[in-house]
């Protein structure tokens, strides 16, 4: 559905007011574009006019080289779920790194984040260690394809798995996501709609043979943060069970969800799934996990999948990632969760007041702000990333609180009943702010 917030740009007094209030951010942007494509090195971080530069970061909030402190509802892309700086990872990490951790050789960290993960994942037997989610998912295909001995896998449009070359396709369309992706790569890919039951069946009715795995998030993240539905996973399920097709849930953003993740959430078991972002404790970081008989192709003696890499399982971040989960336990998700769906409440209040149609996606913690009045499904009926959410980002920074320019957020631990009401606040007075006209009666209720 195309609104007419889809047409909008970046007011001149919106950039103008920005420019303003971040002249060290701007000088920093500048000497950045001498030494780095663009001044940047992550693309995700990158907005119009030019990023501002954070300063330090402690429990919610940003501090910025201009002085400004934000209020993080982005949270590194969901990874910082207790927030900046807790203590008890910071202590943890600093006295590991202090006993020495650039080692070529395991160390017990490695082997307690390996069971805290199997201990509380029932799907997960075994765990292999990585760098980030992008290398937590090729690695899951690479086993998935060594198994199956097929090279040819499935997975949603719109579904973000990182940055390696058949998770590339289907991204934004059914395509390549850019030319730095050979075409040959899309002839490996086979993609489906998000939530489309009917088409994922005809799918393996006709190739589901071929196939080497299923792969999938439980809740599509960059496609707009939509909660797949328990009759599509439970239809992914059955059809990998029934072709011997190894299932890979992306878990690296909703591994927040429950204890063992969205799986557990939502009762499905896969073969295999990919961790990251919030299991490393601030540091970079990746795993793979899943049964026994798939993780066996990474087997050092008889497998056939070779992995290595410099800082895989370095001890200072699976120590960190053992204090996060510790941290993270059962009782601090649930009011997390219940955080979240009371929050996607009070924005969906403001925005069924305002004038523009406002559509709030999400589960527990996450959430996403939608400029569409009609069912949120799929990537086609997602308005992630639109003109007016760049906009809606300027509008709510400038209030003080920090979401995705694509419109997304999340909440973390340290956040207490006033951050809420200043998300909540910051949302109102942003569609205001656009000509939106939101004067939502129960804003503080």
């Amino acid at each position: 559905m195309t609104t007419p917030a889809e047409e909008t740009t970046l007011s001149d007094e919106l950039e103008q007011s920005y420019v303003e209030s971040t002249p060290r951010s701007r000088e920093l942007a500048e000497r950045a574009r001498n030494v780095m494509p663009g001044g940047d090195t992550r693309s995700v971080t990158y907005f119009r006019p030019y990023p501002s530069y954070v300063e330090s970061a402690h429990g919610a909030q940003l501090e910025t080289v201009d002085g400004e402190t934000l209020l993080d509802v982005l949270n590194n892309y969901t990874q910082s779920v207790l927030g900046h700086a807790p203590e008890p990872v910071v202590d943890d990490v600093c006295s590991r790194f202090r006993a020495g951790n650039g080692v070529a050789a395991p160390t017990e960290p490695a082997v307690a984040l390996a069971e805290e993960l199997v201990g509380r994942v029932p799907s997960v037997e075994q765990v292999r260690f990585c760098n980030s989610g992008t290398e937590a998912t090729m690695n899951a295909i690479r086993a998935a394809m060594a198994w199956t001995e097929n090279e040819r896998i499935c997975k949603i449009t719109g579904g973000y798995h990182g940055t390696h070359d058949v998770v590339e396709v289907g991204v934004a369309d059914d395509g390549r996501e850019h030319t730095g992706i050979p075409r040959t790569a899309e002839q490996r890919v086979q993609t489906v709609s998000y939530n489309d039951t009917e088409q994922l069946k005809a799918t393996f009715e006709a190739v589901g043979d071929e196939l080497a795995c299923l792969i999938l998030e439980p809740i599509l993240g960059v496609g707009g943060m939509i909660p797949a539905t328990d009759e599509f996973l439970q239809t992914a399920r059955d059809l990998t069970a029934e072709t011997d097709t190894p299932l890979i849930f992306d878990e690296v953003m909703s591994f927040r969800l429950a204890p063992g993740g969205a799986q557990q959430r939502r009762g499905i078991e896969p073969d295999l799934t990919a961790f990251g972002k919030l299991i490393g404790g601030g540091l970079p970081v990746g795993a793979v996990g899943g049964r026994a008989d798939l993780m066996a192709q990474f087997h050092p003696e008889t497998g056939s999948v070779d992995h290595s890499g410099t800082f895989n399982a370095n001890p200072a971040t699976m120590a960190g990632g053992v204090a996060t989960l510790r941290e993270l336990d059962a009782d601090a998700i649930e009011t997390l969760n219940q955080q979240g769906a009371d929050l996607r409440t009070r924005l969906q209040e403001i925005g069924d007041d305002a004038d523009q149609p406002i559509t709030i996606t999400g589960e527990g913690s996450l959430f996403q702000i939608h400029f569409t009045d009609e069912p949120v499904r799929d990537l086609a009926s997602s308005s992630a990333g639109n003109p007016a959410s760049e906009q809606l980002f300027h509008e709510m920074r400038r209030e003080g609180v920090f979401i995705a320019p694509r419109g997304m957020g999340n909440l973390s631990t340290p956040m207490t009943g006033s951050d809420l009401d200043q998300i909540a606040t910051a949302f109102d007075r942003a569609l205001e702010s656009l000509g939106y006209s939101s004067h939502c009666k129960s804003l503080h209720t």
